[in-house]
């Protein structure tokens, strides 16, 4: 069974001093249908280095949550997250191991790649359309949902990496790396039920299965 690696968001608990770790568990039932096993990451591990090898992972996802501490007006950061999340970019992009980003993931690898972000209005708790570039991957005018208010402006796109679809506003919202197994999506394939084939495939396919 493949083994995916997937990030965690930090949650601070008022009144008890802590830091936790969660990942939505609708992440599950969509790498089951995939028959792959979820690896939850944990922020502040050792190294990226040793949970790639002493887990023997066959991919990484980046999750959402949090906001990339690069990002204008940042709040609710997690400076470990972003650690290990830039760490773990590296060490797959070395490694030809496939890394796909999802909505905070996706600006992460932009901002790692050197691209930069920007707030944008009107994409919380909605669902509006994309055009695609390429539509082997998802139909054009593709409806998708949408949790973000930071955003990646098509100036602000990484020069390694190429848009697969825009917002109507001109936002991307996905991209894939030019020579890497390196690719990300602003919206969430795991909040969708059921999960959708065009999703399920898109990740099938730039994680190798």
């Amino acid at each position: 069974m493949r083994r995916i690696g997937l990030t965690q968001r930090v949650d601070v608990i008022p009144g008890r001093g802590e830091r936790r770790d969660g990942l939505d568990q609708r992440w599950q039932p969509l790498f089951a249908e995939l028959g792959a096993l979820v690896v939850p990451l944990p922020n502040g591990a050792p190294s990226a280095q040793v949970l790639l090898e002493e887990l023997a992972l066959d991919g990484v996802v980046l999750t959402g949550g949090n906001d990339v501490a690069g990002a204008p007006q940042a709040a609710n950061v997690a400076p470990e997250r972003d650690q290990l999340e830039q760490d773990l970019i590296t060490q797959c992009l070395t490694r030809d191991l496939p890394i796909l980003g999802i909505c905070r993931g996706m600006q992460m690898l932009n901002v790692a790649l050197g691209g930069y972000l920007e707030r944008t209005t009107a994409h919380v708790a909605v669902e509006h359309p994309i055009s695609v570039a390429d539509t082997r991957h998802w139909p054009d005018r593709w409806q998708v949902n949408s949790y973000h208010d930071v955003c990646i402006p098509m100036a602000g796109l990484a020069p390694s990496l190429r848009c697969l679809a825009r917002a109507e506003n001109g936002d991307v919202e996905a991209f894939a790396h030019t020579e890497a197994m390196c690719h990300g999506i602003m919206w969430h394939p795991e909040r969708e039920t059921p999960v959708r084939a065009e999703d399920l495939a898109f990740t099938a396919q730039v994680l190798r299965f």
